[in-house]
């Protein structure tokens, strides 16, 4: 393998994965409690948080729901990512080609 196919190869991942992390900051997660909602993208960029009327009244509750909400959001993040990049793998072949 040449240098110039090595360098090729080098800047097809990097659209690759510029490709894909552009399609995941279109995916969105929300995830709605009693005390928070909280919505955020494929980057895992908080893009609302809202506490609910009845945070006030249990502050440590509270905090708890929004650590446990970013935490299930990023979990759904992750899920998607996977399987997304499953897809693609399973769509390419070993030469980067469509099966």
């Amino acid at each position: 393998m040449s240098l110039f196919s090595k360098i090729g190869d080098l800047k097809d991942l990097k659209n690759q994965a510029q490709a894909m992390q552009a399609m995941l900051e279109q995916e969105i997660v929300e995830i709605d409690t009693d005390l928070v909602y909280l919505k955020m993208n494929g980057k895992q960029d908080i893009l609302e948080l809202e506490l609910k009327e009845s945070f006030a009244k249990n502050k440590e509750a509270t905090e708890e729901a929004i650590k446990k909400a970013f935490a299930e959001g990023t979990q759904k993040v992750q899920r998607i990512m996977a399987n997304k990049m499953a897809a693609g793998l399973r769509a390419s072949g070993p030469e980067g080609g469509m099966i």
